[in-house]
Parts: structure tokens; C-alpha cells; sequence
């Protein structure tokens, strides 16, 4: 096989393995080794633009299946997500470009092994920053459920795990390009296994090394039945107002009537999922008259989310997330903020509220808030105990917005807990290890109710850096790209 040959071979490598980072398919390892492939291939070829055209491809088509039906895109327009992906790829991929550009300047040594990193690094935190979507499809994500490496995110939030990630497929093939002989890479080799050792071993000894929450308390979710919240909403859009009203009122007494039996059956908190109240504002006027008698009667907390639809469409809806406590009185009162351009809804200030509780400090926010870790990391700064997370989501994306709740957890060093209708409901600790999970399109139930979920949770927060330093990390790196590329313009010649 000639080297042509072996190229083209290295891109198909690469091009099957970028199916498996982030996505639907994601496999944490994949994010690791893919670039190996990516780097090895662009480095030796010699005809650099039509090479980064099948970059390009390999990049997309793996990327689009991976992803597809999981973006608010595809609501919007069947070609939307494919064209999405087909234009922005080339952003992702200018990593490649500046490290070939070092690359071919100068002699392969360690410190090159730096400039794909920081690259991927600054890229991975530019593509995030300002975003409407938020931090979906950023790079740490690909590392959804390997516990002991996100800790490293308490204190550099996302941004270092693209940063170790990268460099060690850098590092690879650096030893590639020396032709894996011991004698050249030993003493790179044991940095990159201290490297590794120290921070994995670091995240192991955090989650193993914890100490006991400060107490834990028994808390209850329900979510609608499937399709029930479609069912409603269609009503509403075919203009059966007459229906929606009658079907609004019957859904949303079923609701408080099933968190009364949760209370009685010893949940001292009962949480619902995003939009689980649906009506028009004299609906759910008479949904909270009734929450805050029922919370008062049952001596109990109720995390309410709800819909408030005007019927002349003369204003946004209203997404709301609201905290009742046992005397009956609306003590947190959140208006989603995240996305709600998207979905159409009055957006939210983004300030995160609290309210102090016999718990713990308590906050609740809405679905795609929490992928906005630069205002989430308010509850760090303020010390919150427990986050609720109501939300809603669909099938292709179940898995991943899941996932991506966990790391607030570890990076403000609190518990959440994320009550999901048509997806997974999820219960986090302050470290980001799962405490209980339902999968609504896979539980075997009878309830009446989906994601039914009656847990002991752990309330009490850890002290993380992130709040304190927040992107810091990120913003270095970007500097550093800045650097590198500015360097590399001089050095042209």
C-alpha cells in the first residue's frame, strides 16, 4: 500500500470515527483517537486545499447523521441542520490548518504538540460564546459519563477536557511522525501518562474522597403522559380554544391531585416538568390558587413549571418555573431565559434566584438555561444546595441534554435535580455522579405518569473555583490562538 493510499485510508478511519464524538452515538474514546487520524493525514499531504475540502466532507456527513433530529434546527426546517452543519464545519477545522501551517515551517518537536490544543481549545470556547444554542455540541460534551476527568471542570469549567483531549492526539502523533522508537519519545511519553494519571487520578480521589451531604431529603417528579403535551398543544393551534380549555383544566387537576398522593406517600418535595401547567392566563391563575392550598395542606414544596398561552397571540407565552413553599406562598418565581428565541417564549432576565429553605438553598431554572454555564455558575456564586432543572425534551436528543446537565453539577458543586417530559429524568450529586435516572421512551410502568422518579436526594453544595474563575481558561486559549496565529503570519517567509 503506498502512502497516497495509506493517507486516504487514515481520513476513512477518521471520517467512521467522527460518527461516535458527541451526537447520539457519542463514545467518549472516539473524541480521543479520531484526531490522530485527522492530524496524520493534513500534516504529509502536499495539496493542502483539496485535502481540506475532504476534510470537510469527512467532517460533515458523519457529524449530520450523528446529529440529526437533534437540534431545535430540525423544527424548523428539514434542510436546516444539514446546511447548518455543512457551513460552520469549516470553523471546527481550523485547528487542522494552523497545525499543519507549524508543522510545515518547522521541524515536528514537543512544544508543536501544543499548537492543536490550544487551537481546538480557543475554537471549541469562540463557537460557544455568544451562541443562542448555548454550549450544545462543545467538545467536553463528548466526555459525558467519564466521571473522573470532568472534575477537572470545578476549576477550568468545560474548557480544559478539549484541551487534554487534543493534546493527547497531538502527542500521538507526534510519536507517530518518530515512528513510535522509545528511544526519541520516552521522556514526552511519561509526561503525557504523568499528565493523564495526575488529572484522572485527581478526579477519582475527588468522587471517592467525598464527604457525606450534609442531609438528604426525599423528592418526587412526575411527567406528563407521552404525547400528552403535544395532544394539548395542537388544540391550541387549530384553534379549538373551547377543547384546550376543558383538556388544560382536566390535565392540569390530574397533575396537583397526582403530587398530592406523592406527599402523602412521604415526598417533602414534589417537582414537574417543564410546561407541565398549560392554559390560558385564567387556566393558570386557578392551577397556582390550587398548588398553593394543596403545598399548604400537604406541608409540602411544589416545583411548579408552567405555560401561560395568550389566546389573541398578541404576546410571547410565558415559560415559568415557580417554587411554592408549605405556607402556601410563590417563594422563586424563573422565567426561562435559554433558547427562547427559538421556541417563541418572553425571555427571562437571567438572573438566577434563590430562596432558603429548611433544605438548603434552592433555585430552579428551565431546560436549555442550563447549557449556559456563564450564567449557571451564579448558584456557585451564591451557595445553591439543590438546582432544579424542569425541561423538555424529544427523542433524538434525550441522551445528550441529559448529559450536559451533569457537568453544572460538578463545575458549581451542587446537586440537580432534572425533571424531563419525553426524555430522561435525571438526579445528579454535587460531583456529577448519577443518583437515579428514568428514561421515559424505556421504563416499564403502568402510572398514569411518565419519568416517575421518588429519591432520597443529597442537598448541600461543594466549593468549586469555576464561579470564581469562570471561562478563564477558555479566554487564555483563545489568547493563545491569537498568538500562535499572529506569530505564524510574521514567520510567513
Amino acid at each position: 500500500m503506498n502512502s497516497k493510499t495509506k493517507n486516504f485510508l487514515y481520513l476513512a478511519i477518521y471520517a467512521a470515527l467522527t460518527l461516535f464524538i458527541g451526537g447520539r452515538y457519542n463514545f467518549p474514546l472516539a473524541a480521543w483517537i479520531a484526531p490522530i487520524f485527522a492530524l496524520h493525514f493534513y500534516r504529509n499531504t502536499e495539496k493542502a486545499g483539496r485535502n481540506f475540502l475532504l476534510l470537510w466532507l469527512a467532517t460533515a456527513v458523519p457529524t449530520m447523521i450523528a446529529w440529526k433530529g437533534a437540534t431545535a434546527m430540525g423544527f424548523l426546517h428539514p434542510l436546516a441542520e444539514p446546511l447548518f452543519f455543512t457551513l460552520t464545519m469549516p470553523i471546527s477545522l481550523i485547528p487542522l490548518v494552523i497545525d499543519r501551517l507549524y508543522h510545515r515551517r518547522w521541524s515536528a518537536s514537543f512544544l508543536l504538540t501544543l499548537v492543536y490544543p490550544i487551537s481546538v481549545t480557543a475554537i471549541d470556547f469562540f463557537n460557544a460564546s455568544g451562541s443562542p444554542f448555548g454550549t450544545f455540541g462543545a467538545g467536553a460534551y463528548s466526555q459525558a459519563g467519564f466521571t473522573p476527568l470532568l472534575q477537572i471542570t470545578a476549576f477550568t469549567g468545560m474548557w480544559a477536557i478539549p484541551f487534554i483531549v487534543s493534546w493527547f492526539s497531538s502527542m500521538i502523533a507526534y510519536f507517530w511522525e518518530n515512528d513510535f522508537s522509545w528511544t526519541k519519545i520516552r521522556k514526552h511519553a511519561w509526561i503525557l501518562a504523568g499528565m493523564l494519571t495526575l488529572i484522572i487520578g485527581f478526579g477519582l480521589g475527588r468522587t471517592l474522597l467525598s464527604s457525606p451531604p450534609a442531609q438528604e431529603v426525599k423528592i418526587a417528579g412526575f411527567s406528563l403522559p407521552a404525547e400528552e403535551f403535544h395532544t394539548i398543544m395542537e388544540l391550541m393551534q387549530t384553534g379549538e380554544q373551547t377543547a384546550f380549555r376543558a383538556t388544560t383544566l382536566d390535565s392540569n387537576a390530574r397533575q396537583l391531585a397526582h403530587v398530592r398522593e406523592l406527599a402523602q406517600a412521604g415526598a417533602e418535595i414534589v417537582v414537574l416538568q417543564e410546561g407541565a401547567g398549560i392554559g390560558f392566563p385564567e387556566e393558570i391563575e386557578i392551577l397556582l390558587e390550587d398548588a398553593t392550598k394543596l403545598a399548604q395542606e400537604e406541608g409540602i414544596y411544589i416545583v411548579l413549571p408552567s405555560a401561560t398561552i395568550f389566546p389573541e397571540g398578541d404576546e410571547p407565552f410565558h415559560n415559568v418555573v415557580r417554587i411554592i413553599d408549605p405556607t402556601g406562598e410563590i417563594v422563586l418565581e424563573h422565567y426561562k431565559y435559554g433558547g427562547t428565541q427559538f421556541e417563541g417564549s418572553l425571555a427571562g432576565s437571567g438572573e438566577i434566584q434563590t430562596v432558603d429553605t429548611p433544605y438548603g438553598k434552592l433555585s430552579a431554572v428551565i431546560c436549555w438555561d442550563a447549557d449556559f454555564p456563564s450564567t449557571i455558575k451564579q448558584a456557585g456564586e451564591k451557595g445553591v444546595d439543590l438546582l432544579f432543572v424542569p425541561s423538555n425534551d424529544w427523542y433524538e436528543i434525550r441522551d445528550i441534554h441529559a448529559d450536559m446537565a451533569t457537568f453544572r453539577s460538578i463545575e458549581n458543586g451542587m446537586p440537580i435535580y432534572r425533571q424531563t417530559g419525553a426524555g430522561i429524568s435525571t438526579v445528579t450529586d454535587a460531583y456529577g455522579q448519577i443518583i437515579n435516572s428514568v428514561n421515559i421512551f424505556e421504563e416499564e410502568s403502568t402510572s398514569a405518569w411518565g419519568g416517575e422518579q421518588m429519591v432520597m436526594v443529597p442537598v448541600g453544595s461543594v466549593e468549586t473555583a469555576f464561579p470564581k474563575i469562570g471561562d478563564a481558561f477558555g479566554q487564555a486559549m483563545l489568547i493563545a490562538l491569537l498568538g500562535l496565529i499572529g506569530f505564524g503570519w510574521m514567520k510567513r517567509k
